[in-house]
């Protein structure tokens, strides 16, 4: 089980707030409104602000604060690229490692998986789809890479969004990791790695297609 640090917890919830439209771009996020917003006091909210800038989620200007950023769509795109490699090169090289108590407790996360989507709890899919693909890149002996890829995921949360903002995306992509596992258990390192990729890629798409057609709306709103 994962155990997160206090300052791990405010700096998820801050960024939630930037992932979902919370807190806009150019807004600025005040330290002390934040610390009595989550009841904590004010060094666990420097910290993570301090994290959120190192993932280019924030920027910190002298005399002003720290505000969100606005959204790189380009730069978004080679950090998503550089995911997507990452992970299939994990998908590929773990299946060795990947033994009968993992494959169990995968199934085990697909059954949960499933009752998200019959609750139509689509923000804890979102977690617990993190989760899944976690136990399968920490199976093996790839230290660095897999701390490649939690850097790299914490950068492309925003692609999380998806699951709120499209209602039948959990079941796709439910589908899709089946498909994965059984690659997985079949031993089949290139259709897991082919799977991974073209799973990480649909989400992209989606993703990409929801920016642009709300960059549009913003843009004849006006």
């Amino acid at each position: 089980m994962d155990f997160y640090t206090k300052n791990d917890i405010i700096y998820q919830k801050i960024k939630d707030k930037i992932i979902y439209g919370i807190v806009k771009p150019g807004e600025r996020l005040v330290i002390s409104e934040l610390a009595d917003e989550f009841n904590v006091s004010s060094m666990p909210v420097r910290e993570a602000i301090k994290r959120l800038q190192q993932d280019h989620f924030v920027e910190v200007i002298p005399h002003i604060g720290a505000r969100v950023i606005s959204f790189e769509l380009e730069r978004f795109r080679e950090t998503v690229l550089i995911m997507i490699e990452l992970e299939g090169l994990a998908a590929k090289l773990v299946i060795p490692y990947i033994d009968e108590s993992r494959i169990i407790k995968l199934d085990q996360m697909l059954e949960a998986m499933e009752v998200t989507i019959k609750e139509k709890d689509n923000s804890m899919y979102g977690q617990l789809n993190k989760e899944f693909h976690m136990l399968i890149y920490s199976a093996g002996p790839y230290s660095q890479l897999y701390e490649l890829i939690m850097n790299y995921w914490e950068k492309t949360e925003f692609l999380k969004a998806i699951f709120t903002k499209f209602i039948d995306r959990p079941q796709k992509s439910y589908e899709e990791h089946i498909l994965w596992l059984n690659a997985i258990k079949e031993g089949d390192t290139e259709k897991s790695k082919e799977i991974l990729k073209m799973h990480r890629e649909s989400a992209f798409e989606i993703f990409i297609e929801s920016h642009i057609k709300e960059a549009q709306s913003k843009k004849f709103s006006y």
